[in-house]
């Protein structure tokens, strides 16, 4: 999140400048920029928040087929089971939960991103990276459960 919010702050203020010279080039390459920065910091911090929903979903799976393909499956049942596992071996219900649709209003963005669309709207990053913050927590705490059993 540091990395995010030191470029982040940086290009608001060429962006500043920009509006302090009045002059529209400098703006538009400022703002171009800012939109880059915005489109690669969620690409990959939703990356980290897919892996570690793959990773939860497929935590109890025996075999790596199963694995594989539990992250072959679509990503609104990867977050659904991961939830379910979450829930199930924690033994609470998941903060996360009510999270559902703007996630997956998440995966629509990053899905446009990586086919080379422009997405039609940008998800607030530090949200997104929040987001897999918490779910990286709720996985440690699953899989330490999970070694509980199993040792």
């Amino acid at each position: 999140m540091s990395s995010y919010s030191r470029l982040s702050y940086d290009v608001g203020g060429r962006i500043n400048f920009a509006c302090d010279l009045n002059n529209d080039d400098a703006l538009r390459v400022a703002e171009a920029e800012k939109a880059h920065l915005d489109q690669a910091f969620f690409v990959l911090s939703f990356a980290a928040l897919e892996s570690q929903i793959n990773s939860l979903a497929s935590a109890r799976l025996p075999d790596e087929n199963r694995r594989i393909a539990m992250r072959a499956a679509d990503f609104e049942k990867r977050w659904d089971t991961a939830l379910k596992v979450a829930e199930e071996i924690l033994g609470n219900p998941i903060s996360w939960r009510e999270a559902r649709p703007l996630v997956l209003s998440w995966y629509k963005i990053r899905s446009d991103i990586a086919h080379g669309q422009s997405p039609s709207a940008l998800a607030d990053v530090p949200k997104v990276i929040n987001q897999a913050d918490e779910v990286a927590g709720i996985l440690d705490a699953v899989l330490s459960k999970l070694g509980e059993v199993g040792g």
